[in-house]
């Protein structure tokens, strides 16, 4: 499993506000994070039931993680698509996890709520992207597979934050836009908003490859007029999702400790 070439951990203060960590060429890292955020990274999380078995100090001891890439990894990683080069940044950050927090796990399949994931009967509505570099088949990848948002672009000169009243509206009104990424990448975004309340999504579109979607939707408990989530998904993506029960791949922990010094 391939594994970085320098790590660093070092415990913070719980007291401390969380952060998002972040994935750049040459490196991983986690800032004030906890460990069922890394292990969320690490497998693709998106849901506590996936997570099973672990202390509470996973939960409520935060660290600052990061992981460099020497330059052969670095060229070697410029030369996958943007779908293989997360899978092998995840599988090193499970061997970082296996190599300072001596992690060992198991996995197991639990039927849990779930939603389904389907193309509506009028059809897709995202494009299908052939500028994008194809994922390159690789049984090592993980199954689990999760990414966050790439980080936003440093704000224009003069720019200025949002008076409180924009912050109200600018909290009502969202937006997801994906240009080239990975499908997977897209169910992975929706299975993370509030509305569905946690729960797993299943992929049952059976599309694969890269593709353009966008969508607009207002929060429930707002007084936009904009369209709720599930509303949304159809009329703007072209996809349905369905309550149900299925089949969850878990992570259970059988062992995990404190981490080494660095």
């Amino acid at each position: 499993m391939p594994s970085f070439d320098v790590v660093s951990v070092r415990p913070t203060d719980p007291n401390q506000e969380l952060s998002n960590g972040g994935v750049s060429p040459d490196s991983y890292r986690a800032e004030r994070t906890t460990i069922d955020q890394v292990l969320a990274y690490a497998f693709g999380l998106g849901y506590d039931k996936e997570l099973v078995n672990a202390p509470s100090w996973t939960a409520n001891e935060h660290f600052d993680i990061q992981g460099k890439l020497d330059d052969h990894q670095v060229a070697a990683l410029h030369q996958l698509s943007r779908d293989d080069r997360e899978q092998q940044m995840r599988l090193m950050v499970q061997s970082l996890l296996a190599e300072r927090f001596h992690l060992t796990y198991h996995l197991e399949t639990h039927v849990l709520p779930v939603y389904l994931l389907e193309v509506a009967k009028g059809g897709l509505k995202c494009s299908r992207d052939i500028t994008s570099k194809p994922a390159i088949a690789d049984p090592s990848r993980p199954r689990f597979r999760w990414s966050t948002a790439p980080a936003p672009p440093p704000p224009p000169p003069g720019w200025h934050p949002p008076s409180p009243s924009e912050q109200k509206t600018l909290m009502q009104s969202l937006h997801l836009r994906t240009k080239g990424w990975p499908f997977w990448l897209t169910v992975t975004m929706l299975s993370h908003q509030p509305e569905l309340q946690g729960r797993p999504v299943i992929d049952k579109t059976g599309l694969e490859g890269a593709y353009d979607c966008e969508m607009n939707w207002s929060q429930a408990n707002s007084d936009s007029t904009g369209q709720f989530f599930f509303t949304a998904v159809h009329d703007q993506l072209g996809l349905t999702l369905h309550p149900s029960k299925g089949p969850v791949e878990v992570l259970v922990i059988d062992s995990i400790s404190r981490p080494s010094e660095n």
